[in-house]
């Protein structure tokens, strides 16, 4: 079995450069396999490309969506260089 999770929409971030804000588009495609039993969550795990969780008697589909928007996030969002809009943001 398989979840298509698609997750589209703009969210504003705080830029870690001048903490101002920065839009980002959120464009999430992806699929997650659910596994149906222990033998079946190993074989998939085997595959790198493939993202798979097991098949519980109830999904929580908030909590996987919002785990997906999540890894879609940047580590550090930031203007592009020279694009701050509070003019020259270096602290240090």
């Amino acid at each position: 079995m398989r979840l298509h999770v698609r997750v589209e929409g703009v969210s504003t971030l705080r830029c870690q450069r001048c903490l101002g804000d920065l839009p980002h588009t959120l464009a999430i495609d992806s699929v997650v396999m659910l596994a149906r039993d222990a033998a079946e969550l190993e074989r998939l795990e085997a595959d790198p490309d493939c993202d798979v969780i097991p098949l519980e008697n109830r999904l929580d589909l908030v909590a996987l969506i919002e785990d997906e928007v999540l890894l879609g996030l940047p580590l550090a969002a930031m203007h592009a260089e020279g694009e701050c809009s509070h003019g020259d943001a270096r602290f240090f």
